[in-house]
């Protein structure tokens, strides 16, 4: 009798596992529109959609903004996660966009950029919000000029400096008004970071205040012409 052989049978492949996938509800976000000064705050939620654990690598922002990541760097297959942005607004003004940049595991899309936009509205701004003057002398006027951008109605008072180094003035050009800064004569020597006071007469914001950096030549100064008007 012909013997019969029984051949054993092969059990199909596992198919591969379905890498991480970072999945956001949503990139961009529009907070419209707030004061100057006002906290802004969003929260971005997001997913591990894929097969295996998801690691967050990374989460950067760009200035004025501070990121809480996720209370865990690691997110298995379903489970969520929050990447909170705060913006601060103390020195903005106008439309603004910031972003923040999550690095993962994701192999599809190791990186992802969020965007916070909206706009920044202020009775009185300054532009630059903050001013470098490089080395100076005593008696010496810096080359540029702040120039204050007021809503309408909003006038716009005295200015002062607040410490040993930097003197302010105020004058008016027909695109508006400026703040002209000058090195004290008795400034002592050295790098410096003062800040100028602008007072309003909005209830809003009353004062104003821009830091000024720089540095005092310790040489000899002399008299520096001002700039024709």
């Amino acid at each position: 009798m012909a013997s019969i052989v029984v051949l054993g049978s092969c059990s199909p492949s596992e198919p591969p596992p379905v890498p991480p996938k970072i999945s956001f509800e949503e990139t961009t976000h529009d907070f419209g529109r707030t004061a100057q000064g006002s906290p802004v705050t969003h929260a971005y939620v997001f997913r591990n959609a894929g097969g295996l654990d998801l690691t967050i690598d990374n989460v950067r922002a760009s200035c004025a903004c501070t990121v809480t990541a996720p209370s865990s760097r690691v997110l298995h297959p379903g489970d969520d996660g929050t990447i909170t942005v705060s913006l601060d607004t103390s020195r903005e003004v106008g439309r603004k966009t910031r972003t923040i940049t999550v690095y993962s595991n994701d192999p599809g899309q190791p990186v992802t950029t969020l965007s916070l936009t909206g706009d920044v509205e202020a009775d009185l701004a300054a532009d630059p919000p903050a001013l470098y003057v490089g080395h100076l002398q005593r008696n010496q006027v810096a080359q540029n000029e702040v120039r204050l951008l007021a809503r309408p109605g909003v006038a716009v008072g005295s200015v002062e400096g607040s410490g040993k180094v930097v003197d302010a003035s105020l004058r008016t050009t027909p695109a508006g008004a400026r703040l002209r800064i000058t090195i004290k004569p008795d400034a002592p020597p050295g790098r410096f970071k003062d800040t100028v006071t602008v007072r309003t007469n909005s209830t809003r914001h009353p004062t104003l205040t821009i830091p000024v950096v720089g540095s005092v030549d310790a040489a000899a100064a002399g008299h520096a012409a001002e700039r024709p008007e």
